[in-house]
C-alpha cells in the first residue's frame, strides 16, 4: 500500500496570441438608456463596460428655448476588438434610428499600448 500519490503531470495552459488591437468605444445617452447600451455592446463582442452618470448639454436659458428638461446623461465606456467596431457602429446607429428616444452619440479611441496579458486576457475574456 501506498502512502505517497504521484502527483499528476502538470498541463500548461495554451498561450493567448496577441493578436487583435482594442479600442474604448464611448457612447453618451440621455439617463436611462444606457444599460441597453451595454446590452447591445455585449451581445455585440465586448466583454469590459462601465457607466459613469454624467450631466450638462447647455445653460438653463438655452435649454428652456430648445425645450429640452433633462439634461441628465449617462456615459458608457466600452472596450472591444477593432474587427468588431464597425458592426457596433451599424448596430448603435439602429438602435438610435429605433426610436426618437433614442439619441446620443457614440466614438471609438485606439488603445495604443495595453500592459500585461493578464490585463489583455481580462478585457477580451480570453481567461
Amino acid at each position: 500500500m501506498a502512502l505517497f500519490k504521484k502527483k499528476p503531470e502538470t498541463v500548461e495552459k495554451p498561450k493567448v496570441e496577441v493578436n487583435e488591437k482594442l479600442s474604448i468605444f464611448i457612447t453618451v445617452v440621455p439617463k436611462g438608456q444606457g444599460h441597453a447600451v451595454t446590452k447591445l455592446f455585449y451581445l455585440g463582442g465586448s466583454n469590459a463596460q462601465y457607466i459613469e452618470l454624467g450631466e450638462g448639454t447647455a445653460v438653463e436659458e438655452i435649454r428652456d428655448i430648445l425645450g429640452i428638461e433633462d439634461n441628465s446623461k449617462e456615459i458608457i465606456f466600452s472596450i472591444i476588438p477593432n474587427s468588431k467596431i464597425d458592426n457596433m457602429k451599424k448596430e448603435l446607429e439602429a438602435f438610435f434610428l429605433a426610436s426618437n428616444k433614442n439619441k446620443g452619440i457614440g466614438f471609438s479611441i485606439p488603445m495604443t499600448s495595453l500592459i500585461g496579458m493578464k490585463v489583455y486576457q481580462f478585457l477580451t475574456a480570453t481567461v
